[in-house]
């Protein structure tokens, strides 16, 4: 059985269980509590060495990382267009990955950590790195934006583990107080992926685990 860990907060753990969702990959979940130091004990440095969320164990083989893990889970479902095998049009996939992880990821991470984290957790707000993430989101978006002009997903007109890894990304944007108004292209796109069936699975999974934490 593939066994996921997460933590509801943490948005490349969102990223896998939607992954998950869209293959439509049998699993269980396994929520990390972040707060009470879960992710430090043996037991789960057992299955990440680096302390972190996401990781998985499937049958005794443990990955962490959420664009491989993701990958991993692609290739354990089979050939499907969600992450192509064609060359190029796999090259294209994995770029969008690679900005969506690096540079969007990077940037919400910074404006939701001081936003939400830091307050839940009787942090100091560190307004300089807020700014940083916004100044950053200000260069990345239109790009985005772009791109869904041209097209209803990222990457064609078809659905593919690109969008689900920025969608991850972008997903506590009001949470965060991330206005997306000045992108009618990106509203469209994340109400279009939002309202599918496998992002509502997820999801409602999340709010029962917000509402209880």
């Amino acid at each position: 059985m593939l066994n996921i860990y997460g933590h509801f907060l943490s948005m490349p753990s969102n990223k896998v269980r939607l992954c998950a969702s869209y293959l439509g990959l049998p699993h269980e979940y396994n929520h990390v509590d972040l707060q009470s130091g879960e992710h430090q004990k043996p037991e789960y440095l057992a299955i990440n060495p680096c302390g972190r969320v996401p990781a998985i164990d499937d049958d005794g083989f443990m990955l962490n990382q959420s664009d491989a893990i993701c990958k991993y889970m692609c290739a354990l479902s089979g050939p499907s267009p969600f992450y192509p095998e064609e060359l190029h049009e796999q090259a294209v996939v994995n770029q969008w990955i690679d900005f969506g992880t690096q540079h969007v990821l990077s940037a919400m991470g910074r404006i939701f950590f001081n936003r939400v984290v830091a307050p839940m957790i009787k942090q100091d707000v560190d307004e300089a790195s807020i700014e940083t993430g916004l100044q950053m989101l200000a260069r990345d978006l239109p790009v985005i934006e772009a791109a869904l002009v041209a097209h209803k997903y990222l990457v064609g007109d078809g659905l593919s583990l690109a969008d689900v890894t920025v969608i991850a990304a972008l997903e506590p944007c009001e949470m965060a107080k991330i206005d997306l108004s000045p992108y009618p292209a990106i509203v469209k796109w994340r109400k279009t992926v939002m309202d599918r069936d496998f992002y509502q699975r997820v999801h409602a999974h999340f709010a029962a685990e917000m509402t209880a934490g």
